[in-house]
């Protein structure tokens, strides 16, 4: 939006949005949990088939929560404190939930 409407003048128009895709990558790679058998036959090299689904899990979690904490630090130096702490209280949920649902 601030692309199209208005002007790319600052660090953080474009710094967020690369970090927030990167994240959706993590994201996206759940998808690729589920057609595992179907990758391998049709010789895709999805990242569960390339690294296993050890190697894929974590890739996943990493990608998502590094991503995420390196937004909230990027806040806090912005002087987004308040911001930073709130997306902080939002990831450690989500850390618990790859901690105790995905990665075992």
């Amino acid at each position: 939006g601030q692309a199209v409407f208005g002007t790319l003048d600052r660090p953080v128009y474009w710094i967020l949005p690369v970090l927030y895709s990167i994240a959706g990558l993590g994201i996206a790679i759940v998808n690729d949990f589920k057609s595992i058998e179907g990758d391998r036959e049709m010789g895709l090299n999805s990242l569960p088939v390339a690294f296993g689904v050890d190697g894929a899990k974590y890739i996943c979690a990493a990608s998502v929560t590094l991503t995420q904490l390196g937004v909230a630090a990027y806040l806090y130096l912005l002087g987004e404190s308040t911001y930073a702490l709130i997306l902080l209280g939002l990831i450690l949920p989500q850390i618990y939930f790859q901690a105790t649902l995905l990665l075992p």
